[in-house]
């Protein structure tokens, strides 16, 4: 087996990729189109974290108002809708709850642990970011406690015998 593979790979069908593909919608309808994704993909993920995983990175407000505007723009727009990932999932959902989407689906799974893992990360940082500065504020006041414990040297040091 060679260590470059020069034979070209085979093109994946393009039914494999159940996101928007480039030329899948006019001009007017790809804003629509990647807005309805993006909502639905955000209620499957937060849906997963909230019903699977027991946590939540967004507040319940932010769950209704994009619930309510995918209910919307799904209703005033069926003929994008139907043409979208997750459609059959979304066909008849009233943004109510989110505990009978498909939460098990791998991509679901991967991106909300993707998620959970930046959030996580980005709380540690904050974490030692707080303890850094803790550290910083102790070493300042032991420094200042030596200094102030310390008798002032009367004159200079240079013309002392």
């Amino acid at each position: 087996m060679a260590l470059f593979d020069t034979k070209p790979k085979p093109k994946e069908l393009s039914n494999s990729n159940p996101f928007i593909q480039p030329g899948q919608y006019t001009e007017e309808e790809l804003p629509i189109a990647e807005l309805i994704q993006r909502r639905r993909l955000q209620m499957l993920i937060h849906s997963k974290l909230y019903y699977d995983m027991d946590t939540n990175l967004i507040t319940d407000k932010q769950f209704d108002e994009w619930g309510k505007e995918l209910v919307k723009l799904q209703r005033d727009y069926p003929n994008i809708a139907k043409r979208i990932c997750y459609a059959q999932a979304f066909k008849d959902w009233d943004a109510s709850t989110g505990a009978f989407l498909p939460l098990q689906d791998q991509w679901v799974i991967r991106k909300a642990q993707q998620l959970l893992n930046i959030n996580n990360a980005s709380l540690k940082g904050d974490n030692d970011k707080i303890v850094h500065k803790k550290v910083e504020r102790n070493m300042e006041v032991k420094n200042n406690q030596k200094i102030k414990g310390k008798k002032k040297p009367q004159g200079s040091a240079l013309f002392k015998l």
